[in-house]
């Protein structure tokens, strides 16, 4: 009955440990104050004029509760550029084009992406004020990781963000399946 309970206890704490860190003794390099959160599922950033969508691919905005709902999907790079092609396909009926009113959606660069990070926190590495959970995964799943539009090394392989501590990786393209978050001008 003691090992039940030490390994319940060990359980609770651990799943406390995926809530979002931050140091106060860090100085904010993506305050939450310079984002601008809309309730038709995007946000604006005033520093870089971009528009994001609230909510990776996969997950819908619930306008109601003003959060995204639903499960994160992943794909392969190329599968990820059709996808943002039939969004953006002017005859067809994707439920996400013109999403938040915008007429074209694409995926971000590396160095668009990495503007989101904020280096004075982790799981997530982003805003939790404009993302909500999000961006809140179990440590091993690879929807934390997000393409970019950025080839990298040999062209074979694509830049990444690991949604959870901020770093950039390179990934080979074809052969693993990671989110999509897209951004607009």
């Amino acid at each position: 009955m003691k090992n039940v309970l030490t390994i319940a206890l060990i359980g609770l704490f651990s799943l406390g440990a995926m809530a979002q860190e931050c140091s106060l003794d860090i100085e904010k390099s993506a305050p939450s104050t310079r984002y601008i959160a809309n309730d038709n599922g995007t946000f604006s950033d005033e520093l870089t004029g971009l528009t994001w969508m609230r909510c990776q691919l996969g997950k819908t905005w619930d306008p109601k509760a003003l959060a995204c709902s639903g499960k994160v999907e992943t794909y392969h790079w190329q599968s990820a550029l059709a996808m943002v092609e039939s969004i953006n396909d002017e005859s067809g009926s994707h439920t996400l084009h013109r999403f938040g009113g915008q007429k074209e959606w694409r995926m971000p660069n590396i160095k668009e992406l990495v503007s989101l990070k904020e280096v004075a926190c982790h799981s997530p590495a982003m805003s939790t004020k404009v993302f909500g959970d999000t961006f809140n995964f179990e440590t091993g799943n690879l929807a934390a990781y997000v393409w970019s539009s950025t080839p990298a090394g040999n062209g074979q392989s694509v830049m990444t963000l690991d949604s959870i501590n901020g770093e950039v990786f390179q990934y080979n393209a074809a052969q693993y399946k990671f989110s999509v978050l897209l951004v607009a001008e």
